[in-house]
C-alpha cells in the first residue's frame, strides 16, 4: 500500500541496533484510501527501522461495505519488498507486472520493488465484509536495491504446532524451518497465534534485531503486559522469547540482521541518498516510464507524490 504521509520530509533510516530490551514503540493512526483505517508503526521517530523492516501499517479491524471497499491506486515503489498479510477479509493485488492476485487470511503476496514497479491495491469485486491485516516493507540491502522487479504469491506456508499455539513462517527463517519467500537478506517474520491461553518460547538468532506486533488479545513477555494494537522493540542480542498468551491472541514477530547502510525513506521509496530518490519521483511525475510502466487492471488515477524535502544523512 502506499504511504500516507504527504508532509514531504525525507527519513533517515540509521542502523539503531542495541541490547535487548522491551519497550513500545510509539504509533499514530491515519486512514488510508477511501477511508481504511491504519495504525502506522514504523517508521517512527523514536524507532524507524528493526533489522532490514522499515514500514509496517496494521490495517483495520474494520467491516467495508460492498459499494465503499480499499481503493489504493496506481503508485510506485523502489527499493524495498511489500509482505502482505491478512487476518480477515481479501485485498486485491494488481501491479505493472500483469499480475492480478486475490489475497486471503494465511497467504502472503510478496512484491520486490528493485529498481522500480508499480502496483494499486483493491477489494474484490463485491467483496463486503471485515478486513483486518498488515503490510510491511523491507528495506532491500545495497547490492540487491537495483533488482529486477518482481511478484510472488505464496498460498502454502511453513506452520506447526507449539505449545498451544500455530505457528506460521511467513517470510525468512526460524526453528530450523524456512519460508519459500525469496527475500535478501537474514531476517524473520513469523505469526503466532494462540489456539488457548499458553506459554511459547521460540529460539531466536542473537544478532538479529526483533520486534513483535500485537494484533489481538494479550500477551505478557519478560513481566510485561502487551496489549492488541502495540508495536514492541526488544533489541538484538536474544537467543530465546517466551510469550504468554492469552487464548485467542495474535502476535507477529519480525526482525533480522540490521542493514549495514542507513536508508532514507520518502514517500514509497527507499534509497541510500537523496539523488535516488529525487531520480525516481521525476520518473513518476513523468508516468507511464519503462521504470513506472501503467497497472492497465487498474482503472482509477495514479496517486500524486508530495513534494520533495530535503535531509542530510549523518
Amino acid at each position: 500500500m502506499s504511504n500516507t504521509n504527504d508532509s514531504g520530509e525525507v527519513m533517515p533510516c540509521p542502523n539503531q541496533a542495541g541490547s535487548a530490551t522491551l519497550k513500545a514503540v510509539p504509533s499514530r493512526k491515519s486512514v488510508l484510501g477511501s477511508g481504511l483505517p491504519i495504525i502506522r508503526h514504523l517508521p517512527s521517530r523514536a524507532q524507524r527501522l528493526i533489522g532490514p523492516w522499515c514500514f509496517l501499517d496494521h490495517i483495520g479491524p474494520t467491516t467495508l461495505a460492498a459499494d465503499n471497499g480499499v481503493d489504493v491506486g496506481t503508485h510506485p515503489h523502489i527499493g524495498l519488498q511489500t509482505v502482505t498479510w491478512l487476518f480477515e477479509g481479501a485485498l486485491l493485488h494488481k501491479d505493472s507486472l500483469g499480475y492480478q492476485q486475490e489475497i486471503r487470511p494465511g497467504q502472503l503476496n510478496l512484491m520486490t520493488a528493485g529498481h522500480g514497479i508499480c502496483h494499486s491495491e483493491e477489494s474484490p469485486p463485491g467483496f463486503a465484509g471485515p478486513v483486518h491485516g498488515l503490510q510491511f516493507w523491507i528495506a532491500l540491502p545495497a547490492e540487491h536495491e537495483d533488482t529486477e522487479p518482481a511478484f510472488a504469491h505464496h498460498a502454502e506456508l511453513p506452520h506447526w504446532q507449539q505449545d498451544g499455539a500455530r505457528i506460521t513462517l511467513v517470510v525468512g527463517e526460524l526453528a530450523g524451518r524456512r519460508s519459500p519467500a525469496r527475500v535478501f537478506s537474514p531476517l524473520v517474520g513469523t505469526d503466532i497465534r494462540a489456539e488457548q491461553a499458553c506459554r511459547v518460547t521460540l529460539p531466536v538468532p542473537k544478532t538479529f534485531e526483533l520486534g513483535l506486533c500485537i494484533n489481538a488479545g494479550r500477551v505478557v513477555m519478560d513481566g510485561q503486559t502487551l496489549e492488541a494494537g502495540e508495536l514492541f522493540y526488544l533489541g538484538a542480542g536474544r537467543d530465546s522469547l517466551t510469550l504468554e498468551m492469552d487464548a485467542h491472541s495474535n502476535v507477529m514477530l519480525l526482525g533480522g540482521t540490521p542493514l549495514a547502510q542507513p536508508v532514507l525513506l520518502w514517500w514509497n521509496f527507499v534509497g541510500r541518498d537523496q539523488q535516488r530518490i529525487a531520480d525516481a519521483l521525476q520518473d513518476w511525475q513523468r508516468f507511464p516510464l519503462p521504470r513506472f510502466p501503467a497497472v492497465s487492471a487498474y482503472q482509477g488515477e495514479p496517486l500524486t507524490a508530495p513534494p520533495l524535502g530535503e535531509v542530510r544523512l549523518k
